[in-house]
């Protein structure tokens, strides 16, 4: 048996992190090793949300805090819009990381597109070309060797 991956996750106390942290914690291949929310940065995830005080899990920290090189794989749970410079800086840390973006940032791969839906130019272009979007049934061979991949929302 394979060791496990050491994964990291990026906005653990939102909705859409926390939820990745409570899959992950009992995945037999995953192992958490960083978890990251800036406005609870020192806290325990059970003091953040009491449910999960079963769980044997590192403290939260501020995204910058944490040494990237250490992980095999980022599920980023931050909202839109906020995700694109912290992506960029975790795969300059370490370009082998693989990242599973939860948020919109790099869905749409048109810039103008993306600038018209989210009213704001899109900060790393050069990674939104490089984003596969995570559907499965049209792009298995391509998720499996990305760097980064774009998770579907509500609408593919």
């Amino acid at each position: 048996m394979s060791a496990k991956k050491k994964i990291g996750i990026l906005g653990a106390s939102g909705y859409t992190g926390a939820d990745a942290v409570r899959l992950l914690a009992r995945h037999p291949h995953a192992e958490i090793t960083a978890l990251t929310a800036n406005t609870h940065a020192g806290k325990t995830m059970d003091e953040v949300f009491p449910h999960l005080f079963m769980l044997d899990l590192p403290r939260l920290k501020e995204w910058e805090q944490v040494d990237w090189t250490k992980l095999d794989a980022v599920f980023c749970g931050l909202p839109h819009g906020t995700t694109q410079e912290i992506i960029a800086a975790v795969l300059a840390a370490n370009p082998a990381i693989k990242i599973l973006d939860m948020s919109a940032d790099f869905r749409l791969r048109d810039m103008r597109t993306y600038a018209q839906w989210y009213g704001h130019e899109h900060r790393a272009p050069a990674l939104q070309g490089e984003a596969v979007y995570g559907l499965t049934e049209f792009y298995r061979k391509k998720i499996a060797s990305a760097r980064l991949v774009a998770c579907p929302g509500c609408y593919p």
